[in-house]
């Protein structure tokens, strides 16, 4: 496996990873108010939902980086670098960095000081 395609799948791995657990508070939150624990409710609907839910927040912190990444580039805040692997660097006093890593790491390429 090349490293980039290593970097990507880490990356959408984490990124699923911190979606589900965004989504498992509310869905938790919900099932306590509405007392849902104790009618013995069949599992599988609320299973579906959390999972929906998972990937409603995935594709929007996905959507999210794109956008950081867009006004990050536009402002010059990030400098893709090709040699000597693919690679970005990230400027120190960009607003929203968490995110440009995210989308430059999705893409399977390092973030570098």
């Amino acid at each position: 496996m090349k490293l980039t395609n290593a970097t990507a799948l880490r990356a959408n791995a984490v990124l699923f990873c911190l979606s589900t657990c965004v989504a498992i508070i509310p869905s938790l939150i919900l099932s306590v108010l509405f007392g849902l624990f104790d009618d013995n409710a069949p599992l599988l609907p609320y299973h579906v939902a959390t999972i929906g839910l998972t990937l409603v927040v995935m594709l929007s912190l996905r959507w999210a980086a794109r956008r950081a990444f867009d006004a990050a580039l536009a402002a010059h805040q990030v400098r893709l670098l090709d040699e000597p692997a693919d690679q970005a660097s990230i400027d120190a006093y960009c607003a929203r960095a968490w995110l440009v890593q995210l989308h430059v790491e999705l893409q399977g390429r390092h973030c570098i000081d």
